[in-house]
C-alpha cells in the first residue's frame, strides 16, 4: 500500500511509497476526461457531440451503460457514465476520440504514461503512482491544465462517485469528497485505489491510497480507515494553527 496527501492551499505534503507504480485500472478514466475536455476546449468536440455506442463498446464488466437501450450519448453524458459509475462502457466510446499524440501531450504535462502508450492493452494495462494522480486532481482544483468550467465539471462528477469513500471513512455529512477509485480482482492481481479532493471547511488537501493483494471484502475499510485518519489529522492541525502555536 502507498499513500499521498497534500495540501492544495500551501503545498504542504507527506508520503509513503508515494511513488511506487501500481496498476492504474479505472483511475485511467480520469486521464481520459482531462483529454476529453481538452478537445473541447480546443473546438475539435463539443459536450452536445453524440457518439455512437457500438456493440463492440458495450462492457458489463463494470458500470450499466451497457445495458441501457440507447445507440449514442453526448460527450457530457458519456463522461458522467464514466466518471460518476466508472463505467467502462462509456470509456471505450470515449477513448476513440483519442490519439496517440494526446496521450503524449498529457504526458509531457503529468508524467502519467510513460512507454504504457504503446501497449496493446492500454489503457487498462497502464501503472501511476499516488502521487501523480493527486498531481492530477491538484491541476484540476487549481485549473491549471483546463479552464474552471470544465475542472469543476469533472469534479462536480466524482463527487457522486458509486464509490461511497465517505461511508467507510466515516467522514461527517458536511464534508465534500471529489474521488476515482478503482478496483481490479482477476487472474491472482487484485488492487483497490481511491484518490480524490477532501474539502475541508476552509482547507482542500488531495490525497491518493493505492493498495495491492488485500482480500476485496477488506479493502474498502482498509482504504477506509486511512482517508478517516488524514482527515483528522487535517482538522486537528487546523485547530492547532488556530490557536497561534
Amino acid at each position: 500500500m502507498s499513500v499521498y496527501i497534500i495540501n492544495a492551499r500551501d503545498g504542504a505534503s507527506f508520503g509513503i511509497d508515494e511513488d511506487k507504480l501500481y496498476q492504474a485500472i479505472s483511475l485511467n478514466k480520469l486521464p481520459i476526461a482531462v483529454i476529453i475536455l481538452k478537445k473541447v476546449e480546443e473546438g475539435k468536440l463539443s459536450l452536445d457531440t453524440k457518439l455512437p455506442i457500438e456493440d463492440k463498446d458495450r462492457d458489463n464488466s463494470f458500470g450499466t451503460l451497457y445495458a441501457q437501450p440507447v445507440n449514442e450519448l453526448s460527450v457530457r453524458d458519456l463522461l458522467r457514465y464514466m466518471l460518476s459509475e466508472s463505467d467502462n462502457t462509456a470509456l471505450w466510446v470515449l477513448s476513440k476520440k483519442i490519439t496517440k499524440e494526446d496521450l503524449l501531450y498529457f504526458t509531457k504535462y503529468i508524467d502519467y504514461y510513460s512507454n504504457d502508450i504503446n501497449s496493446e492493452k492500454f489503457p487498462i494495462d497502464t501503472k501511476t503512482s499516488p502521487k501523480t494522480v493527486s498531481n492530477i486532481f491538484l491541476s484540476l482544483y487549481l485549473s491549471t491544465i483546463l479552464n474552471a468550467d470544465d475542472s469543476e465539471l469533472i469534479l462536480s462528477y466524482l463527487t457522486n462517485s458509486s464509490f461511497d469513500i465517505k461511508k467507510y471513512a466515516q467522514l461527517p455529512d458536511d464534508v465534500v469528497v471529489s474521488q476515482k477509485y478503482g478496483f481490479y480482482y482477476l487472474n491472482n492481481l487484485s488492487f483497490f485505489h481511491s484518490c480524490g479532493i477532501i474539502y475541508v471547511e476552509d482547507s482542500r488537501f488531495s490525497y491518493c491510497i493505492m493498495s495491492k493483494d488485500i482480500e476485496r471484502e477488506k479493502a474498502p475499510e482498509v482504504i477506509g480507515t486511512i482517508v478517516n485518519k488524514l482527515y483528522n489529522f487535517v482538522v486537528e492541525g487546523r485547530k492547532v494553527k488556530n490557536i497561534g502555536i
